[in-house]
This record gives C-alpha cells, structure tokens and sequence, in this order.
C-alpha cells in the first residue's frame, strides 16, 4: 500500500516509450517488453575474431532495433539499473528455451573499466548476469575475468589493443561450460580478449556467448 502511494507522487516511467508504469510492471511496460521479445538471434558455432565461441545467442539485432537502443542508453547513461535487470530476466528465458542451460556452471559477466563503473555506479553486464542468473539458477562469478585499466582504446587500436585489457584472476575448472554475459556485442573485439584471457589459464573449457543485442 505504501509503495502504491509513494508511485502515485512519484511515478515510474518506462525506459522505452516513456510511458508512466502500472503499479505491476518494473522498469519497462508490457507493451514495450512485447516489442522486444519479438526478435531474438542464436548463431551456432561461430567464431568471433579468432577464437571459436560454443553459440551465440542475442536477444536482438543491435542496429535494427530502436527501442533496445533506448534502452541500453538508459541503462548506460541514466542510470537505470532495474532495465539491465529485467531485460536479463528476458534474456534469461530467451536461454534456457534454445540451450540445454543445465549444462552451464558458471555465469561470468564482461568487466567494465574501472573508471566506468565508478562514474556509472555499477556494471550493466552485472546487473544482466543477475537477471539471467534468476532464471537459470546458475551462480555468478564476479572478479574472476578483470579488466586492465591503463591502456589505450581509441577505435583505430581497438583490436589490437583489447587483446591485452582483460585477464583471468584464477583458472577455472577445466571442462566447465561458461556462459559469458555482455550487453551489446558488435566488432566481437571484447568477446574475443574475454575467451583468449579465460583459454590462457584454462585450456579444456566451453563457452557460450550472450547477450542483450549483437551485430548479426
């Protein structure tokens, strides 16, 4: 009753259309959620750059989809952590409907630099990873994959300096099957460094990529 009266003064509005929300609906309203499960993207055994991902699978089309791009931005630059958070509830179902997600151990999300997390208050692949991790029970691990801070990353360095921004804190279980989670995949240069740090200290090892929107 209380949360009731305080949106009543102080409404929620929805981060994709911007229309005020019903007491029921969290962060983004039915109608735009609808939007967005209308399109989804699984591509099997493709390789990213040049190390080979298990699958891939994108709830949508990045450059195509105007109301994911909204709100990624919100999540990115307005700071709406409950949007990252429901849309990897989406993604979550999206996973455990085309992959036999039992198989998964672990969930590990893409860093972010340190900077970014300071100035943004969090990291969006984070707040992903827990909504998918709500749906397919698999635990987080959370500063296992680092990211290096003090390097360059201007576009026309991005892939031969994103090679060396990430590494594995510790080895992980050999054979383990990873999910990594990211919010947007588009030249696959971060996806790359991720699967190259994990597969330098763990050799015998199966990952899967996923995310809120890639390229394909």
């Amino acid at each position: 009753m209380i949360k009731e009266f305080i949106q009543l003064i102080y409404p929620d509005f929805c981060s994709g259309c911007k229309h005020q929300l019903l007491f029921s609906e969290k962060s983004i309203c039915s109608s735009c959620l609808s939007e967005f499960r209308m399109s989804s993207k699984i591509n099997n055994h493709r390789y990213y750059g040049r190390k080979l991902i298990n699958k891939e699978i994108y709830a949508s089309n990045f450059f195509k989809n105007k109301l994911l791009q909204k709100m990624i931005h919100e999540i990115k630059y307005n700071g709406n952590k409950g949007t990252a958070y429901v849309l990897g509830i989406e993604l979550g179902y999206l996973i455990k409907d085309c992959c036999n997600y039992k198989e998964f151990d672990f969930i590990i999300p893409v860093p972010t630099s340190e900077i970014k997390k300071l100035k943004r208050g969090y990291n969006q692949s984070e707040l992903i990873a827990n909504g998918v991790s709500k749906i397919i029970k698999k635990p987080i691990l959370i500063n296992y994959l680092l990211r290096e801070n003090n390097l360059n990353s201007y576009k026309y360095k991005r892939w031969k300096n994103v090679d060396q921004q990430y590494k594995l804190a510790k080895p992980l279980i050999e054979n383990s099957n990873i999910l990594l989670i990211d919010d947007v995949v588009t030249t696959g240069a971060t996806i790359n460094s991720c699967v190259e740090a994990i597969l330098a200290k763990t050799k015998k090892i199966k990952i899967t990529v996923g995310a809120l929107a890639g390229n394909k």
